[in-house]
């Protein structure tokens, strides 16, 4: 076999391994990002353990609207759920003066939307 032949062997093998490679990973999850830049008409992902996201600049401003728009709802169904957490635990706090939690049944105010503390903050997420 000559040097050529084992290069073309060794090439097809390579392939091999990548087309294997990416038949199994076929999601990457993205918790967090430590690096953002552009270059070259592309912007530059980092996150994890030195992994890199890179996206066409063009295409992402094409995506930019659906994005955005998605980012925009996902985030108004989080802060709604941790919202109603937050009001669910402030209906449970320790009344002043005894020893004993109440109940929200136990509460004159147990209607979430009725708490001054989040006034018109409910209206903004149900407008998202």
């Amino acid at each position: 076999m000559t040097s050529t032949e084992r290069l073309q062997q060794k090439i097809t093998e390579l392939e091999g391994d990548l087309l294997e490679a990416r038949a199994e990973k076929k999601h990457t999850y993205i918790h967090e990002t430590h690096h953002l830049y552009c270059s070259n008409g592309e912007m530059h992902f980092g996150f994890g353990d030195d992994k890199w996201l890179v996206y066409n600049t063009d295409q992402l401003f094409k995506d930019l609207p659906f994005i955005i728009n998605q980012v925009i709802k996902e985030n108004g169904k989080m802060q709604r759920h941790y919202l109603d957490q937050i009001q669910k635990e402030l209906l449970n706090i320790k009344v002043e003066g005894e020893n004993e939690y109440m109940d929200i049944e136990d509460q004159v105010v147990n209607d979430p939307e009725e708490i001054p503390l989040f006034e018109g903050t409910l209206d903004k997420l149900n407008k998202l």
